[in-house]
């Protein structure tokens, strides 16, 4: 049901290829079901290192800093996800932020997703989020055994970004240096790790 890759530390599932969790199922019937990669992925630091570590700069800056769809915040990036048009025709204004947030996940699909193929993205690209996610639908399906496998996994991989992330933010706030405003400070201080 679910595999555990050691190389890549990242939590993997053939059900995955057919999802059948009912929240993550798209809005309208034209629309393909993409699961939970309707979601818009957080690239953290710990991302950015990893990208850094492959002498990848030029994907970093095409794909991620440069894209016409992110928001760069100080610390992350987040890619939003291509939101279907149709969204555009439901009537929101009865709904709450939140409800309208799951609705507009039902149209979305995450930019680094491809047909057949699932992320494109290299593993050591995904962030946590990506690397550890099980639908409620999978894990139902799991054993005992595999639930707590999964678990520890789960704890692992976000701990060790939330680590990372936590340690290196803190000495680039100390710096005064921010994605936002000094992406290069923060690619050379990544660089030096």
């Amino acid at each position: 049901m679910i595999i555990y890759d050691k190389d890549n530390h990242q939590i993997l599932s053939k059900a995955c290829l057919n999802c059948a969790d009912p929240y993550f199922q798209p809005a309208h019937s034209s629309l393909p079901t993409v699961g939970c990669c309707s979601y818009s992925p957080v690239i953290s630091l710990f991302e950015i290192h990893q990208m850094l570590k492959l002498d990848d700069r030029d994907f970093f800056f095409h794909h991620i800093f440069n894209n016409t769809n992110a928001t760069i915040n100080d610390y992350n990036i987040v890619i939003h996800a291509n939101v279907n048009p149709l969204f555009e025709t439901e009537n929101t204004d009865h709904l709450s932020s939140i409800k309208t947030s799951d609705l507009k996940l039902s149209y979305s699909i995450c930019q680094f997703f491809k047909m057949n193929k699932g992320c494109s993205l290299l593993p050591s690209y995904k962030n946590a989020t990506c690397r550890s996610f099980i639908c409620s639908t999978v894990e139902s399906q799991m054993d005992t055994y595999e639930q707590k496998d999964l678990s520890e996994w789960t704890r692992s991989i976000q701990l060790e970004t939330k680590t990372f992330n936590d340690t290196h933010q803190n000495i680039l706030q100390k710096r005064g240096i921010t994605l936002s405003r000094n992406v290069e400070d923060v690619l050379f201080y990544l660089e030096q790790i």
